[in-house]
């Protein structure tokens, strides 16, 4: 066991939301090793002898990579890299893997539930029924989604997705995104614009960035101010790109009609946060990549990730390709043995 490389998850006994290979990582020369670590602190004592180490939502600095002589590898297991210090870990020369092409369908459901959640007002019309109130008309004003505007906060795969799904409803959709040209969006049937024209036309606006500190807080209360009066918010991609304090007040002052989150910051929230008493606001846990086959997809993109570190084999979804270069590479070092 002395020889053997640790994979090592540190958010809890129970282990990540699907089975580590341990098979295959045992026959790649590794054991599998869970803590639950409450602090950074205790996160980067407990990666001192990792390999590899696979994580979720905790927080991976640059100082742990630094901490961590062994550590070849950091496999994050989802598309969102706004956990991972890039730099730090290239600089240490470890390599960052995450899974970037599963859950499109998923979040794009997802998104669309949120939207007809909101917009049909399903839930206050549930607690009325449940509460012996059948009244059809109580809960007007609603608004047909047919003719209405769907602005995209970012276009990537997840968005094109959503703009499939709003054709079948006959929203119009608009578009920003200063990464994707106005051609590629043509070809989706969606209309390029500015982030600011987007807000001021939108009925709906749906955020689809990564968090990033050009994304970060980007919809604050200039934002709000420059939205349509009455639209609706949907958030299906990172709590931190909305400013949270600045979304509460455009709710309370009627600015914004409603809104649809199935990411919040923090998660989960605290207790007395105001979105959570809101009656015009539909929240759900930071589940929308969840699905049995995406949960399956997740597993073994992240298994084969884990066994080609152990194996010294570059992944197959590497972060930080810059890492390559540097003549700190842990993984060419010691293809991958750490030793």
């Amino acid at each position: 066991m002395a020889d053997r490389r640790t994979v090592l998850w540190t958010e809890g006994e129970a282990g990540p939301r699907f089975p580590l290979d341990a098979d295959g990582i045992a026959a790649a020369g590794g054991v599998i090793r869970t803590v639950a670590c409450r602090t950074t602190e205790e996160r980067v004592a407990a990666a001192r002898d990792a390999s590899v180490l696979v994580v979720s939502q905790a927080a991976i600095p640059a100082d742990l990579c630094a901490a961590a002589p062994r550590l070849v590898g950091v496999v994050r297991t989802g598309i969102g890299l706004d956990t991972v210090d890039i730099a730090g870990a290239t600089r240490h020369g470890v390599c960052v893997a995450h899974v970037p092409d599963f859950c499109y369908d998923e979040v794009a459901d997802t998104t669309w539930a949120l939207i007809l959640a909101v917009t049909r007002k399903v839930l206050p019309a549930d607690r009325a029924v449940r509460g012996g109130r059948w009244e059809p008309n109580a809960l007007l004003p609603m608004h047909r989604l047919r003719g209405r505007t769907l602005g995209l906060v970012g276009f990537g795969h997840i968005a094109r997705k959503v703009a499939e799904r709003g054709r079948a409803f006959g929203v119009r959709l608009i578009a920003a995104d200063p990464y994707v040209d106005e051609a590629a969006m043509a070809r989706e049937g969606v209309e390029r614009v500015s982030l600011e024209a987007l807000l001021a036309r939108a009925d709906i606006v749906s955020l689809h960035t990564p968090l990033t500190d050009e994304t970060r807080r980007m919809i604050g209360a200039a934002a709000f101010a420059a939205m349509k009066p009455g639209a609706i918010l949907i958030n299906t991609s990172r709590g931190g790109v909305v400013d949270e304090p600045a979304l509460v007040a455009a709710l309370r002052e009627g600015r914004l009609a409603a809104a649809g989150l199935d990411v919040l910051s923090p998660e989960p929230p605290a207790p007395d946060n105001p979105l959570l008493g809101m009656e015009n606001v539909v929240l759900t846990p930071h589940y929308a990549s969840t699905t049995v086959e995406a949960l399956a997809e997740l597993a073994e993109k992240v298994n084969r990730q884990v066994i080609q570190l152990l194996r010294g084999e570059w992944p197959t979804y590497l972060a930080n390709p810059a890492v390559r270069d540097q003549p700190t590479c842990r993984l060419t070092a010691g293809r991958g043995t750490a030793r």
